[in-house]
C-alpha cells in the first residue's frame, strides 16, 4: 500500500475559488511558467530551474484530494509520497536523489501541474491585457 502524499498550501494573495484552471503551461531556458486564473484574477507561477514537470489530468492525481482541493488552495508544496516518490522507484532518477529538490503542485478544475525545482516559485500577477490600445482597424492606404 502507498501512503498518502503529504502536502502544505502555499499561501499566495490570489483566494482560491471553485473558477480556478491552469490556462498554460510554457517551458524555456528562462524556466517554467504556469499561467493560472480564474474568475476574479490572472496569476503566473515562475521557476527559474526545473528538474522536471508533468501535466495530468486532475482525474489521474485522485490519491490527493484527500488532503487538497480548490476549497483548500490551489498552489500547495508536496513534502513526501508525490511524483517524486514515484520517480525515485526508478534507479536512475538521479536529480531527484538530491535533497535540494522539492515538490510543488498547481492544481485546476481540470489540469495540474506537478514540478521538481531546486529554487522557490515565484507567483506573480499576469500583466491584464489593455485591448483599448490595440489597432483594430488598419490605418487607410
Amino acid at each position: 500500500m502507498i501512503d498518502p502524499p503529504r502536502i502544505a498550501a502555499i499561501p499566495t494573495p490570489f483566494v482560491s475559488d471553485e473558477t480556478i484552471d491552469v490556462s498554460s503551461v510554457e517551458f524555456s531556458s528562462d524556466g517554467l511558467a504556469i499561467s493560472v486564473s480564474s474568475a476574479q484574477w490572472d496569476a503566473k507561477v515562475t521557476f527559474t530551474q526545473t528538474y522536471g514537470f508533468r501535466v495530468l489530468d486532475e482525474l489521474d492525481l485522485t490519491e490527493f484530494w484527500s488532503q487538497c482541493s480548490l476549497r483548500d488552495g490551489w498552489f500547495f508544496e508536496v513534502a513526501a509520497n508525490g511524483w517524486k516518490a514515484l520517480e525515485l522507484s526508478r534507479p536512475t532518477f538521479f536529480s531527484g536523489r538530491q535533497t535540494w529538490v522539492r515538490e510543488y503542485l498547481v492544481i485546476g478544475r481540470n489540469e495540474c501541474v506537478s514540478v521538481l525545482t531546486k529554487e522557490d516559485p515565484t507567483v506573480v500577477a499576469a500583466a491584464p491585457s489593455n485591448l483599448s490600445l490595440q489597432r483594430t482597424v488598419s490605418p487607410p492606404a
